[in-house]
């Protein structure tokens, strides 16, 4: 394996189960390190102190610089896990280094779903206060909407449309593989096997690395089940929570998104 790689995601859409599939391929190991920050409109020379995701006192680089160290730790073969929105900048230092980039999305739907039953189970989190004494509906409204930080008493909660927009420009770059959640967790997940396998042989084929079928079977076999911070890693639980309100509101929200990420040909559903 010659180059380090970038595994990108959405935060709640399931970044272990790539990472394991990952861990699955000869010659391909994780780094042991993450990047995440909230926001990097841009980087400047100045140091410029911006906010981690919902968790701003844990230490994160702050500038190009720090990020760029961080970056040249990651040998060929290994990876670092990113929730990171597009910034020309990121991209510019990664393929400087030539990095092999991954992106993961899931249904938007479900990463509502999965946030609103995580945000009262992390304590850590800043808006846990806030959310722990609210109901199921409540968290779904706003993971779709946001909540203003005047509201929360701490940070925003991005409403879901605008936080996925800024990772969808990733999915555009040629040099990016595109790897949905639903495709790649299989028949025990409420997948397919078929599409899990040629996900994975697509990673490997896009890594240049050659894999008997027997190995891609043994990926397969192995990612579901284990420890995962995205709500039990099934496919489509929104069916089962979302109301007629919750519908509508999303369809409002970010109903044209869906279309965009091929999860709806239309917004009747």
């Amino acid at each position: 394996m010659k180059y380090p790689i970038f595994l990108n995601s959405i935060p709640k859409s399931g970044t272990h189960l790539l990472a394991k599939a990952l861990m699955g391929l000869p010659g391909v190991s994780h780094s042991g390190s993450h990047l995440e920050r909230k926001k990097i409109a841009e980087f400047v020379d100045e140091g410029v102190d911006f906010p981690v995701e919902g968790r701003e006192d844990m230490h994160i680089p702050n500038d190009l610089k720090a990020i760029e160290r961080l970056m040249q730790t990651i040998g060929p073969g290994q990876f670092i896990t990113a929730h990171m929105i597009f910034n020309y900048p990121l991209r510019r230092v990664m393929r400087e280094m030539n990095f092999k980039k991954l992106l993961l999305f899931r249904d938007p739907r479900d990463i509502v779903l999965s946030w609103a039953n995580y945000i009262i189970k992390e304590q850590a989190h800043l808006l846990y206060p806030f959310f722990s004494q609210t109901d199921l509906d409540f968290r779904i409204i706003s993971g779709i909407r946001g909540v203003p930080g005047e509201i929360t008493g701490t940070r925003r909660q991005e409403p879901i449309a605008e936080l996925l927009t800024k990772y969808v420009r990733w999915k555009t770059e040629d040099d990016t593989f595109f790897v949905k959640f639903e495709d790649l967790i299989g028949e025990k997940g409420g997948g397919s096997r078929e599409t899990q396998k040629k996900v994975i042989e697509g990673i490997a084929a896009y890594f240049e690395i050659s894999c008997p079928d027997s190995l891609i079977d043994n990926v397969c076999d192995s990612l579901f089940g284990g420890t995962y911070t995205f709500n039990k890693g099934l496919i489509g639980g929104w069916r089962d929570q979302f109301t007629d309100k919750h519908k509508s509101v999303f369809k409002e929200e970010a109903g044209e998104l869906l279309i965009q990420l091929g999860y709806e040909t239309d917004i009747d559903w």
